[in-house]
């Protein structure tokens, strides 16, 4: 990716991410929690650098993010799906957030190829139609299962998910063991955990 004003945005963001990421270090988890609807909570820059390179690599069109924030992994995911010929649709309950993540893509030049939706995760996965070659997870972490099992049955065929945060903040390890096991006792899945990042559970669905 070596576009100037998608190089641009996305430096803008790693510095803002790295300042909220020291801040974070430094509150409890209590302190944490009232400042979420606040913070970027974004994958960072290995962990979209890996989800740009496999979408391109995978190919996929329909492309299903779960936990927009500012638009941080969208635009990974948008310029793959602008090569792909794909479109990614983007889900995000936090209206301020929604609005940024708005303005950065449009900042990048890359609104054509991303559909927001604003609202419970859960209720808009349950009216989205599949069905879905790539999919993101990076929302609250209690709802990884149960936003899991509402996209599961509209996986393609070959269909990657990644889940974000499998290892940090720790505070959440014991949840996203839970996810790791939920999604491991699926006989057509194949799943492994990745230590890029923040971790990552990447899944793949088996093509037959």
């Amino acid at each position: 990716m070596k576009e100037l004003r998608i190089v641009n945005v996305l430096s803008e963001l790693d510095a803002r991410l790295e300042a909220e990421h020291n801040q974070s270090k430094a509150l409890s988890p209590e302190e944490r929690g009232k400042h979420l609807d606040e913070m970027m909570l974004a994958v960072g820059s290995q962990t979209g650098e890996l989800l740009n390179m496999l979408l391109k690599t995978q190919g996929g069109k329909r492309i299903l993010e779960i936990g927009t924030s500012v638009g941080y992994s969208t635009i990974w995911l948008a310029e793959a799906a602008r090569v792909n010929g794909g479109r990614v649709t983007t889900l995000e309950c936090v209206a301020a957030k929604q609005a940024q993540a708005v303005e950065n893509i449009r900042r990048v030049g890359l609104e054509d190829f991303v559909d927001f939706q604003l609202g419970d995760a859960l209720k808009l996965l349950e009216v989205l139609p599949g069905t879905w070659d790539f999919v993101l997870l990076d929302l609250w972490k209690d709802l990884y299962i149960p936003c899991f099992d509402l996209f599961y049955k509209k996986l393609a065929p070959g269909a990657i998910v990644v889940a974000d945060n499998i290892t940090f903040p720790p505070d959440f390890r014991t949840t996203m063991k839970n996810y790791q096991q939920h999604v491991r006792t699926k006989p057509d899945l194949d799943s492994i955990e990745i230590n890029i990042g923040q971790g990552l559970e990447l899944t793949r669905k088996e093509i037959s």
